[in-house]
């Protein structure tokens, strides 16, 4: 694995400094292919640093952004990740990025999958995936004690999205698959919080199926930048 931890003194200079990796990503990916894409984590830990990112200066209208994982609610409810991106990024300079959702009222997985493998800019490589973490180690929506977590986590899988019951909360969930999420140029990790460090730290010790981001540290396939604070 190729590991590489930025430790931030506070929250702010977290956000700000991951805000400009990202920008640089996106950058470079554009001067290179004319389009970017981004995979986004929801949650309340990347809020500020998305509208941070909202209010940087990019050729929006190519840049591509779907989630890594989305509960199966509408957009319009509070729990949604489609809600918190259009709120706190689709806004200010980032109003014209095309935002691709995971999961649409009706759709089955089947054809979620297809959507994504059709797609002319999200069926290609990605070029940056940002992960979260919950304090039980899981990653997308690939919880421990999910029934569908080692499809979700085997490299071979031919699924590039899985409807998975996450078992220790509520709602079903649509996530992206480790396969499809390595298979990206850029990967970052971006969490805050000590017990969350102790977490990490225990699934960098060795791969853990009871800790599910241990899959994303220990792999050859892209190098993982994680961006932390200890300050929750």
């Amino acid at each position: 694995m190729t590991l590489t931890i930025h430790d931030y003194e506070t929250v702010n200079e977290l956000d700000l400094q991951l805000t400009e990796y990202v920008v640089q990503v996106l950058k470079t990916a554009l001067a290179e292919r004319e389009t970017a894409s981004l995979v986004l984590s929801g949650g309340s830990t990347p809020k500020a640093f998305l509208h941070n990112l909202s209010e940087q200066d990019l050729d929006w209208g190519s840049v591509y952004i779907t989630l890594a994982d989305e509960r199966c609610v509408l957009d319009v409810h509070p729990d949604s990740n489609a809600k918190m991106v259009k709120e706190q990024l689709l806004q200010n300079l980032a109003s014209e990025a095309n935002f691709v959702p995971l999961y649409i009222q009706g759709e089955s997985a089947l054809n979620c999958q297809q959507r994504f493998i059709n797609h002319r800019v999200l069926s290609d490589t990605y070029d940056l995936v940002i992960l979260g973490m919950g304090g039980d180690g899981h990653t997308a929506s690939i919880f421990p004690e999910a029934i569908e977590r080692d499809q979700a986590l085997n490299i071979n899988t031919q699924s590039n999205v899985l409807l998975t019951n996450p078992v220790t909360v509520k709602p079903l969930r649509l996530t992206q698959t480790r396969k499809r999420l390595l298979n990206t140029r850029s990967l970052a990790l971006h969490f805050v919080g000590e017990q969350k460090r102790a977490v990490f730290d225990r699934a960098v010790e060795s791969i853990n199926p009871n800790l599910p981001i241990s899959y994303f540290i220990h792999q050859d396939l892209v190098p993982l930048s994680v961006f932390y604070s200890a300050a929750a």
